[in-house]
């Protein structure tokens, strides 16, 4: 009589195929996460593009002004405010919206991008689709508006007026504007800087107020992806795809003051980090210091060190930030590369350059 033979794995073999198994799975996990990640940055840039090239488009209908980057509603609202701008900003919907949403960029460039949610806010992970009913986010760590943005935050709108995917260069192209003794003024509108090489200071020249202002638009930023963050040190690594966006994005220097770097950075061999001292060693210095990279105290290299509480940028997909620049041109940036003044002020000529208030 003919028996079969009976066969089976033996748990070597099956510990062997599921070895085997977990390392495709791993291998396909990593390849689709790589796919994914991709695809949002992919989208991050196209949205970028289009707000940019709406940038483009406002200052061809406003006689090749820069669009203003910010404009405090007590400006808006005083009569030589009115009388300046001679403009109502509206929604989707028709209706005037009101002036402490108009403080920001976003609802100037709206009319030019049809009102699109996807491309002021396509990095949340919501349900909305209308920009008139866009909520402001809290985010997880409270942080500190300016006290004129604080009213914005509860209205309709407020989402895509404080919180949009890209932060504007507004302190330097088209100005910051607040109400000075009841006049329109721009912050840095008469500040001072000495040129590397010569002796005397030149005035007025630090905000460009028209595209032909910019000398270099293949280097400027106008605009990279930001967020809102009060005085900290965190690793940069920190942020994810919905960290909530920020209107505006300033360099690591704001004339004198010291704003954002990275542990291990120092002027003149006198350490960064510690935050309670910046703005006196940096009114120390000439215009003509320069900047070197030292070693940080421990635990402090690498790690994002806000100085004052202020829009800084970040990066939402892998460790590149999208950057768009005057000349209508997007690119992948690093936070090294925006840590060069040269790339946020017209007349930056140095990495050193910095200017009075």
């Amino acid at each position: 009589m003919n028996q079969r033979r009976q066969f089976a794995f033996t748990i070597v073999e099956l510990l062997v195929v599921v070895a085997v198994i977990g390392i495709l799975l791993a291998l396909l996990s990593s390849g689709l996460s790589s796919a994914i990640a991709s695809g949002k940055k992919t989208k991050e840039m196209n949205r970028l593009k289009q707000v940019l090239v709406a940038w483009t488009l406002y200052s061809g209908q406003y006689e090749d002004k820069l669009m203003p980057g910010f404009i405090d509603s007590a400006v808006q609202q005083g009569p030589q405010g009115s009388a300046a701008w001679q403009v109502r900003y509206h929604n989707k919907a028709g209706s005037d919206l009101a002036p402490e949403l108009c403080q920001t960029y976003p609802w100037r460039l709206a009319p030019y991008l049809d009102y699109s949610y996807e491309t002021f806010l396509g990095y949340r992970d919501s349900i909305e689709d209308n920009v008139d009913f866009s909520k402001y986010v809290d985010p997880e760590v409270p942080v500190t508006l300016p006290a004129s943005l604080s009213g914005a935050t509860a209205l309709d709108g407020a989402g895509i007026a404080i919180q949009p995917a890209f932060g504007y260069n507004a302190y330097y192209l088209g100005g910051w504007w607040t109400s000075v003794a009841g006049k329109p003024t721009v912050t840095f509108g008469t500040g001072g800087y000495t040129e590397v090489g010569t002796t005397g200071v030149a005035r007025g020249r630090l905000v460009a107020k028209t595209l032909g202002n910019i000398s270099k638009p293949s280097e400027l930023v106008v605009f990279t992806s930001s967020t809102f963050l009060n005085q900290s040190s965190e690793p940069y690594s920190k942020f994810n795809d919905w960290t909530p966006g920020a209107a505006w994005a300033v360099p690591p220097r704001l004339g004198p003051d010291a704003i954002w770097g990275f542990g291990g950075v120092t002027l003149q061999g006198v350490d960064l980090v510690s935050a309670t001292i910046v703005d006196d060693i940096l009114a120390a210095f000439s215009p003509h210091a320069s900047l070197a990279p030292l070693t940080a105290p421990m635990g402090e290299v690498g790690k994002l060190m806000v100085f004052k509480d202020q829009s800084i940028p970040i990066s939402r997909y892998g460790k590149t930030l999208p950057v768009g620049l005057a000349d209508g041109g997007v690119r992948s940036s690093s936070a090294d590369e925006l840590n060069d003044i040269r790339v946020w002020v017209p007349c930056a000529n140095t990495r050193a350059f910095t200017h009075t208030p």
